[in-house]
C-alpha cells in the first residue's frame, strides 16, 4: 500500500514537471515565432497567435490532457529546429559604428589591431564613426579595468565590458573592448529579442574616449562603474591575447548573441580564467545577470583590495558623473581615473 501511495506520488510530480516545462518552452516557443527572422513582422506575429490559438482550442477539445502535452512537446520541438534555420552572418547592412569587426595581430612583441574604433559624438546618435589601426607593444600592457553599465532601472540588467592601460614610451594610452551585438542600421537592443538568435555578436576595441564616453557623457541617466582588477602584468598581457583570439575567430566564423548565454559577462568570464585561482562557474545567476556581477568579482578577489567593503569600492569606482563633469575632450582617460 505504502509503495503504491508513493508511487503516485511520483507519477504526479513527474507530470507537474513535464506540465511545468512544457508551459515554459512553450512560452519560449511562442515568442520564437514572433521574433522568426525569415518571415516578416506581420507574419512572424500571425503565425503566433495561430500557435497560441490552436493550443487554447485543444485544451478545451481533447479529453485527455495527455494529448494536448504530446502535441505541445512536439510543436516546441519542431519550433526549436526551424529556428536552426536563422543561421549567423557577417554581410548585413550593419550600423555604422558597427560596420567593421575587428581583427588583431600579435608578431612576437608587436600587437596590431585592424579596425580600431574612434568614433566621435555630437549625440548618442549623432556621431563620426572612424576606424584605425592602432599599433602597440604587447609587453606594454599594464592594467586592466572591469567596468558595469546599469542603463535600466532592472538591476540584474546591465553591460560590462574590459579597458587596458598600455604603457608607451610617449606616455600612458587607454583602449576598450566590449562584447555587444552587431546592430544592423536601424536596429536598437532589446533583451528579449536576444534570446532568439536575432544578434549577431560583436567585439569592438577602441579608445575611451568612444566606448566610455557614449555611455557616460552621451547617456546621462545611466550609471558607469570602473574597477581596477587585481592582476599582474603577464595575466593582463594573456587575458588581452586570448581576447584576440576570440575577435579573429567571430571574424571568420560569426556567432549569435544570447541574452543569458552569450552575453557580454559570459565572454568576459570565458577570458579571465588567468585571473583566478579557479574556474568561474558562468553559470551563476551573477554572471547570467550582468548587473550583479561587480558583487560576484568582489567577492572572488578579482576587484577591491583588503579592508575595503563593496559599497565603499562602490562609491570610489563610479565615473559616469566625473565623465559628464569633464566632457568628451582630451584628457578624458586621466579625468575619470581622478581618485576622490
Amino acid at each position: 500500500m505504502r509503495e503504491s501511495k508513493w508511487g503516485k506520488v511520483l507519477l504526479w510530480l513527474a507530470f507537474a514537471l513535464a506540465w511545468c516545462s512544457a508551459l515554459v518552452l512553450g512560452l519560449w516557443a511562442i515568442g520564437a515565432i514572433c521574433f522568426f527572422q525569415l518571415l516578416p513582422a506581420w507574419g512572424a506575429k500571425v503565425l503566433a497567435v495561430g500557435f497560441v490559438s490552436y493550443f487554447v482550442w485543444l485544451w478545451f477539445a481533447v479529453k485527455t490532457k495527455n494529448v494536448l502535452l504530446q502535441r505541445l512537446s512536439f510543436a516546441i520541438v519542431v519550433v526549436y529546429c526551424v529556428t536552426l534555420l536563422q543561421q549567423p552572418a557577417v554581410d548585413r547592412a550593419w550600423a555604422f559604428d558597427q560596420a567593421e569587426l575587428p581583427t588583431v595581430s600579435i608578431e612576437a612583441d608587436r600587437v596590431s589591431v585592424q579596425n580600431f574604433r574612434v568614433c566621435r559624438y555630437r549625440s548618442e546618435s549623432d556621431f563620426d564613426a572612424g576606424y584605425k589601426d592602432y599599433d602597440f607593444k604587447l609587453s606594454e600592457l599594464r592594467r586592466v579595468w572591469f567596468l558595469v553599465q546599469k542603463f535600466t532601472w532592472v538591476e540584474g540588467l546591465a553591460h560590462t565590458f574590459l579597458t587596458f592601460e598600455v604603457e608607451t614610451e610617449a606616455g600612458l594610452e587607454y583602449f576598450s573592448v566590449s562584447v555587444e551585438i552587431r546592430r544592423e542600421q536601424g536596429e536598437l537592443y532589446s533583451p528579449v529579442k536576444g534570446i532568439y538568435r536575432n544578434y549577431e555578436l560583436n567585439y569592438v576595441i577602441g579608445d575611451e574616449l568612444d566606448l566610455i564616453g557614449v555611455r557616460t557623457v552621451m547617456r546621462p541617466q545611466d550609471r558607469v562603474w570602473m574597477f581596477p582588477i587585481n592582476s599582474d602584468r603577464e595575466s593582463v598581457q594573456m587575458l588581452f591575447v586570448d581576447i584576440a583570439e576570440r575577435m579573429n575567430q567571430l571574424a571568420e566564423r560569426p556567432e549569435f548573441y544570447s541574452t543569458f548565454f552569450n552575453n557580454c559577462t559570459n565572454n568576459i568570464v570565458g577570458h579571465t580564467y588567468e585571473l583566478t585561482p579557479e574556474p568561474i562557474n558562468a553559470w551563476d545567476p551573477r554572471i547570467v545577470l550582468p548587473g550583479y556581477s561587480g558583487r560576484f568579482a568582489y567577492e572572488k578577489g578579482l576587484i577591491g583590495s583588503d579592508g575595503e567593503s563593496f559599497q565603499q569600492l562602490m562609491n570610489s569606482s563610479r565615473i559616469d558623473v566625473l565623465a559628464r563633469q569633464h566632457g568628451l575632450e582630451t584628457g578624458f582617460s586621466e579625468a575619470i581615473r581622478t581618485i576622490r
